[in-house]
């Protein structure tokens, strides 16, 4: 029996940790010739601004984009690139309403002992809502052709930050979902 409790449990957490909490957006894609592309730079939007406010994670944000479109086949060139990538982060305070009203299989708040008893309901007494803070992290690439000076590509990746080490884990899912969407399109038009 403990055999059977102990593989539940690792199931249970490989498929909890395996759910990524950033979700990825294709903003544009007017990408006609993605062969014509040979070589790339990668730049920040702004020239002064960090990732989330990080010199840390603006060098990973950087060497992570670079290695992967270099993974990809494309040649850094910071001369006279075919294609320039340039990105922005954004953090955002945000709120959120939270449910803590016991639900149970008896239904909304109800259950054998309680019947639904509005005077256990309260703040306090296991129900209602309450306000929880979170930072929502967001990145912005642009995949720029520097012939008809304009954006072919924008992908973006948003997800929850809750923890400051979130930030650093979000960006890398952030970067591999954005590049593996990148690619999957350039292969659907090659």
């Amino acid at each position: 029996m403990t055999r059977y409790v102990i593989i539940g449990f690792l199931v249970l957490t490989s498929v909890a940790g395996g759910c990524s909490p950033v979700k990825v957006y294709m903003e544009k894609n007017e990408m006609a010739r993605p062969e014509a592309f040979r070589t790339f730079y990668v730049i920040s939007e702004y020239y002064d601004a960090q990732a989330f406010n990080s010199p840390v994670l603006e060098e990973n944000l950087q060497k992570s984009l670079t290695e992967g479109m270099e993974n990809f086949g494309y040649e850094v060139d910071s001369e006279k690139p075919d294609l320039i990538v340039r990105y922005n982060t954004i953090l955002t305070d945000r709120k959120k309403e939270i449910n803590s009203t016991p639900m149970g299989p008896w239904g909304w708040g109800m259950n054998p002992w309680m019947w639904g008893n509005p005077w256990m309901m309260g703040p306090g007494m296991g129900g209602g809502y309450r306000v929880e803070k979170y930072d929502l992290g967001e990145l912005v690439v642009d995949f720029i052709d520097t012939r008809q000076d304009k954006v072919v590509m924008r992908i973006s990746a948003v997800g929850e930050i809750n923890k400051p080490d979130q930030r650093s884990r979000n960006l890398k899912a952030s970067v591999e979902k954005i590049l593996k969407e990148f690619a999957r399109n350039v292969s659907a038009r090659g």
